[in-house]
């Protein structure tokens, strides 16, 4: 299934708010590696295109 590069980079920013409140050094080293790795899958998904496949009631004012 490919994923689009708005909801890569959505889980990345959640990655990092997660991240930013954890206490815990492993788990928060954990977050951010996690963050980087969507944020490369982001750029990725932006080179090939792939992007949310429109709603429907965004083709209706079409």
């Amino acid at each position: 299934m490919i994923m689009s590069e708005n909801y890569f980079r959505d889980r990345a920013d959640n990655c990092n708010r997660l991240a930013r409140e954890e206490s815990d050094l492993e788990m928060r080293g954990m977050l951010c590696d996690l963050e980087l790795d969507y944020r490369a899958k982001a750029l990725h998904a932006a080179a090939h295109g792939w992007r949310d496949a429109p709603r429907y009631f965004e083709l209706a004012e079409a």
